[in-house]
């Protein structure tokens, strides 16, 4: 991990097992280091030694509900939970994404001090997040269900009141982007032309009726 730069850890090609070994290690790596930059910092210390990250850093959790699940432990979710309790005294930060907020463990989703909460239609995700965010009234829950592409419900510390806001689509994202299936159907040669195949030979000549 480079400090003072956007690193993106693409952990595609592991297995769940292995990228949960893998998140751990960086956590605790993280936590660590933070600790013992931000306290050889308090106490003026005249060391040489150089702390990997000396600033501030925030970690994005993206499908949090598989690192961080409700009712399993595993290694990410032991870490994570330590970066929400402790992190923000030392300087790390975390922000976990999920499309399942149901299945993330409810302790550390009600240590998110703000949520930003886009269109959800299930009831049990709609709970969990009334359960992790007092300040959301029950208006604005009965409103997640009609939420267009690109609103949000901001609650929590980076708001005054709960909000509906918009977010302005990224336009050429890179990576992340879905697949406008059909366009690419249509710009796709081997699509111009309808195949056509007759069945009638396909069916037995005296299972037909006159």
């Amino acid at each position: 991990i480079k400090q003072g730069k956007v690193n993106v850890l693409n952990i595609s090609e592991l297995s769940e097992k292995q990228a949960n070994v893998a998140l751990a290690y960086y956590f605790q790596e993280l936590l660590t280091d933070r600790k013992s930059a931000l306290l050889a910092k308090s106490a003026k210390s005249k060391s040489t030694h150089r702390y990997r990250f000396e600033s501030p850093v925030f970690v994005i959790i993206e499908e949090a509900h598989v690192f961080i699940p409700k009712g399993e432990e595993t290694h990410t979710k032991y870490w994570a939970a330590k970066i929400a309790r402790e992190g923000r005294k030392f300087g790390l930060g975390l922000c976990i994404v999920s499309q399942r907020p149901r299945n993330i463990d409810p302790n550390v989703l009600s240590q998110m001090g703000s949520l930003a909460v886009m269109k959800i239609v299930q009831e049990d995700d709609q709970r969990q997040i009334t359960a992790a965010a007092e300040s959301i009234s029950h208006d604005l829950i009965n409103q997640l269900t009609s939420l267009n592409v690109g609103d949000a419900v901001f609650v929590g510390q980076w708001v005054n009141l709960p909000s509906i806001v918009h977010i302005e689509e990224v336009k050429d994202k890179p990576v992340g982007s879905d697949k406008n299936a059909i366009s690419e159907w249509k710009s796709a040669k081997k699509f111009e032309k309808i195949a056509t195949e007759s069945t009638q030979g396909l069916i037995q000549k005296d299972l037909l009726l006159d």
